[in-house]
Parts: C-alpha cells; sequence; structure tokens
C-alpha cells in the first residue's frame, strides 16, 4: 500500500508579471521556467545561483532540487523559502514581485480561512484567532459600521447587533458573550 502525501504548498500558484506559475506535488517551484518566462539576465540563470554558498545551504536543507544539473536543459526547483532567496540574488525588485506573489496567496480569504483551520488543527488556537480576525477587520468596512472598535468585544458586539456578522462567526473570532 502506498500513501500519496502532498506537500502542503502542492499546486500553489503565483502570479508574477501576469504569469502563473504553480508548485509541484513536492511544493516546489520551477525556478528555470520562472526565469525563463520572465525572460530575466542570462547571468541570473538558476543553475549559476545554485553555486552560491546561500544556494548550497538551501539545497542541503531540501529546499533546492536540481534535475539534470550541470546539463543543457537542466531544471532548478526550489520551495518558497528557496524561490525568495533566489528572487533576492537575481534582484531586489524581482525580491519584492515574488514576495508579493506569495503574499496574494494568504490575502485571498478562503486560503487564509484554511490556513487559519490548519493551523487550529495543529493546537495554535490563539494564533488562528488572532489570524481569523485579522482577515475578518480587513475585509470589514468599519467606518460604514460606524464602529470604532473593531477588534474588540464592543465591536464584535455591535458587528452582531447590525447584521453584518453572525454570531457563529463572532464567535470564532473571539466573542465571548452575546
Amino acid at each position: 500500500m502506498t500513501i500519496d502525501i502532498q506537500h502542503k504548498h502542492a499546486s500553489h500558484v503565483i502570479i508574477i508579471e501576469g504569469q502563473a506559475f504553480r508548485a509541484n506535488d513536492s511544493g516546489m517551484w520551477d525556478l528555470t521556467d520562472i526565469w525563463r518566462a520572465l525572460k530575466l539576465p542570462k547571468g541570473k540563470q538558476p543553475g549559476k545561483w545554485v553555486d552560491t554558498k546561500k544556494a548550497k545551504t538551501l539545497e542541503q536543507t531540501g529546499n533546492i532540487g536540481s534535475l539534470n544539473k550541470g546539463r543543457a536543459g537542466s531544471v532548478t526547483q526550489a520551495t518558497k523559502r528557496a524561490t525568495l532567496a533566489y528572487a533576492g540574488w537575481v534582484s531586489d525588485e524581482f525580491e519584492g514581485m515574488v514576495y508579493d506573489a506569495f503574499e496574494a496567496i494568504l490575502e485571498m480569504p478562503e486560503v487564509a480561512l484554511i490556513v487559519a483551520d490548519k493551523m487550529r488543527s495543529k493546537g495554535n488556537h490563539h494564533s488562528a484567532a488572532i489570524f481569523e480576525r485579522h482577515v475578518f477587520n480587513d475585509r470589514c468596512d468599519w467606518k460604514s459600521l460606524k464602529i470604532p472598535h473593531k477588534n474588540t468585544q464592543k465591536g464584535l458586539h455591535a458587528a452582531v447587533a447590525k447584521g453584518n456578522l453572525t454570531p457563529a462567526r463572532a464567535a470564532q473570532l473571539g466573542l465571548k458573550a452575546i
């Protein structure tokens, strides 16, 4: 019997300059594909980066994998951490774009709530509640509610009273009593 376990980043998509890149089942992005698709400078090929001290350290910890290393057609695959390190090696501007692409994944409410559920399942209830409140605060139009106490018991009570938040959701966000 074999068990097919996918990495937590498997099939995640990042979008850089309008180009979509998907992680493989191991949660790794193809740096060579990113380099080619975005027409990054020839001197910034992933194959050249993997010879740096930082990349070698990341490779030793399983954050980088190379296929056909040293040959034409070689492919460098990297975890999120290594992809960000590669982007920083390419340029500060490119690092910012890649960082923003990864952050965009978490800014999607449906993804953020899944992350919070995962945090809770690992016993990190307090951190999950803070994360959920953060997502809720970002999505809620507190000015139109005329509630200056957004992330407080008073604010959550007011949001429930105005029908902008269900009692169940308010309890998930930390409301102690209705």
